[in-house]
């Protein structure tokens, strides 16, 4: 039974369909990652030959192929109950049970032949592996992810079977810790960031069972974020302090890795729910604000390429996809509890621009970082050829807006984001609501919101339904057109309606006029062997993600933001290196600035946009920052988000 439960619920995800561009985007990206023949022998069968191969520990230095399993798992799971796809639910079925054939009579299934290498490798000796002298070992993070991946497995299948082998498994990690007197925080790499984020499955573990023992582990490790002797990761007592996350840790090798930490935060949230224990809501409540004042990056995601290190004035912005997909889920899990609209403002922000500019227009593949500039890093990790960190965790992005976009909070139907779909939502009182959101929300402002309510006993058949929309806190001059009226909600917060039984329709207008904003900081500049130079550059022996020194931008320059959409300038739009690439601003400061919807090959959203007066006009070409370079790409110089 959990202590605290949400505000706002979400809907199954059998009750919501997302349509247009958005919509197809995921259709590409599920069928070429998860239903089709070729994913479910190719790269799925990679993910599980990990298990059987076991090499992540047969170096100084341990991988991590063992997370891709379960992360593809947990997608699969997700999508399967968002399309009710039978054939996917029998290939789970089998790829579960295929799995379990792995577990040793102890519990251990999993990718390290050792089970007990739980601790950082040797520094020294892992310079001459991957060049410089990292502490990694990923093995109770793999285990988090196959713990996990098991129990959406039985969520979806309800097979005893299933749930058992996810029993023995976490028996086995618990039995083995407290045997040997080892601290979940003391194991693995980046200050056992990524061990502790298995509280959340743990967590999860619990709900399905019931037993204390694993509530008990997971708290554990929890209290050890709270220790007075300040031993790290230190999580509870590094938030009250609110220092900035990039100084809690002492070497910019052992960072406050991103995608890790925001893992443990939603543990936390987790267990929040399950304890109501106040300090963990705290806690990320506190992160949270951190990472929006010292971390959040001009691509509306947090961090610099996978690390907190004070991401907020570095000009040449690169997000991992994994850090986006954590920091929507972590405002979405924030909203969720507390029915703020301020964090699903972030999230929509997050999703249109960083998230969808990391899903190839194909679906095929995904990038592992999304810049600022040039070109995407795409990724190849630990020998693998279908399988990354992010390309996994991407369709379960795309369920999380399926589950963002329209919620419950107790009777009331809440409408958090207007890209097209429909959803066929059963009220409390058992009515029927049909909901169809069409329009062209990104590319005109425009939404039209149709709302059908049927069905009932006599008694609620009369009976209106309140409506809550979001009015985004960028939209300061919004129309809602309904029944003859015709009202202007303030922004930055929910307009609330109610809805007769029958059809109505809503005609939202929301304000597109366009920002033009110059960074708000001078720009850090450091040098080519500095770490933030090296991690936005990359390795220039590897041809798909290299970007050189020398196209990194160390002058202000200004950004342009229509809606929720960067805007960005591209090769694929007509734009040349000298255009994109020249150094010199087209803006001057309080350069006046129209933009007109123009529709342009290969891109979601096209624009034509003028700068300046009527007698010193600056026109050029721009499209939503998403569609500007989602393509595995030769070309480093392919496109730019500054003006």
């Amino acid at each position: 039974m959990l202590a605290v439960s949400n505000k706002i619920s979400s809907l199954d995800l059998s009750q919501i369909v997302i349509r247009g561009s958005v919509g197809n985007l995921l259709d590409r990206l599920v069928e070429n990652r998860i239903t089709s023949d070729e994913a479910k022998s190719v790269i799925y069968q990679e993910a599980e030959d990990a298990f059987k191969n076991q090499v992540d520990d047969q170096t100084i230095v341990g991988y991590w192929q063992g997370e891709f399993w379960g992360k593809w798992m947990i997608s699969a799971a997700r999508v399967c109950r968002y399309l009710g796809h039978e054939d996917l639910r029998a290939f789970i079925d089998t790829a579960a049970h295929r799995l379990i054939s792995y577990q040793r009579k102890d519990g251990y299934i999993g990718t390290y032949r050792d089970s007990g290498n739980v601790f950082a490798c040797d520094r020294d000796k892992a310079r001459a592996v991957v060049g410089w002298p990292c502490n990694w070992n990923w093995n109770i993070w793999c285990r988090k992810y196959t713990l996990w991946g098991l129990l959406e497995a039985y969520q979806l299948l309800g097979d005893q079977t299933v749930l058992n082998a996810a029993v023995r498994f976490a028996d086995q990690l618990i039995g083995e810790l407290h045997d040997h007197g080892i601290q979940l925080c003391d194991t693995g790499t980046f200050n056992g960031l990524p061990s502790g984020s298995i509280i959340k499955p743990m967590t999860l573990l619990w709900e399905l069972t019931g037993s204390q023992r694993y509530l008990s582990f997971a708290v554990e490790a929890a209290e050890s974020w709270d220790r007075p002797d300040g031993r790290i990761p230190n999580l509870i007592a590094n938030a009250r302090s609110k220092k900035p996350l990039h100084t809690w840790y002492p070497e910019p090798q052992t960072w406050a890795k991103a995608y890790e930490l925001m893992s443990c935060l939603d543990g936390l949230l987790a267990l929040y729910r399950a304890t109501g224990t106040a300090k963990y809501m705290h806690a990320v409540e506190t992160i949270h604000c951190l990472l929006e004042q010292d971390e959040k990056n001009i691509l509306f995601s947090v961090g610099f390429n996978d690390i907190f290190a004070h991401a907020a004035p570095l000009i040449n912005a690169v997000s991992e996809a994994c850090d986006v997909i954590h920091w929507m889920r972590i405002n979405y899990e924030l909203f969720a509890l507390t029915g703020q609209s301020r964090y699903m403002d972030l999230f929509e922000l997050a999703f249109y621009n960083a998230f969808l500019a990391s899903v190839y227009s194909d679906g095929r593949w995904g990038s592992r970082g999304v810049r600022s500039s040039g070109r995407h890093i795409t990724s190849y990790q630990t020998g693998l050829r279908h399988n990354h960190c992010c390309v996994n965790n991407l369709p379960r992005g795309f369920m999380n807006m399926a589950q963002a976009a329209v919620m419950l909070e107790g009777d009331a139907i809440c409408i958090n984001l207007y890209s097209e779909w429909t959803a066929k939502i059963t009220l409390p009182d058992g009515r029927m609501a049909n909901i169809n959101l069409g329009g062209s929300f990104l590319q005109e402002g425009h939404a039209v919101i149709t709302v059908a309510i049927t069905g009932g006993d006599p008694g609620s058949q009369d009976r209106s339904v309140p409506l809550k929309i979001r009015i985004p806190a960028w939209s300061h001059q919004t129309t809602v057109n309904v029944n003859s009226r015709s009202l202007t909600p303030p922004a930055g917060g929910y307009l609330s309606l109610d809805v007769t039984p029958g059809q109505t329709v809503l005609d939202v207008h929301f304000d597109l006029t366009p920002r033009l904003a110059i960074f708000p900081v001078e720009p850090v500049h450091y040098a080519p062997d500095d770490f933030r130079s090296q991690r936005w550059t990359l390795d220039a022996t590897n041809p798909i993600s290299y970007v050189p020194y020398e196209d990194m931008v160390w002058q202000r320059m200004h950004t342009l933001q229509v809606g929720p959409l960067l805007l960005a300038r591209s090769k694929k739009i007509g734009h040349t290196e000298q255009t994109l690439f020249s150094g010199r601003s087209l803006c001057t400061p309080g350069m006046a600035c129209r933009v007109t919807p123009q529709p342009l090959p290969g891109v979601c959203c096209g624009f034509l946009v003028a700068l300046g007066d009527p007698d010193h006009l600056v026109r050029t070409v721009m499209c939503d920052y998403a569609s500007a370079a989602n393509d595995i790409l030769d070309d480093p110089r392919s496109f730019c988000i500054y003006l």
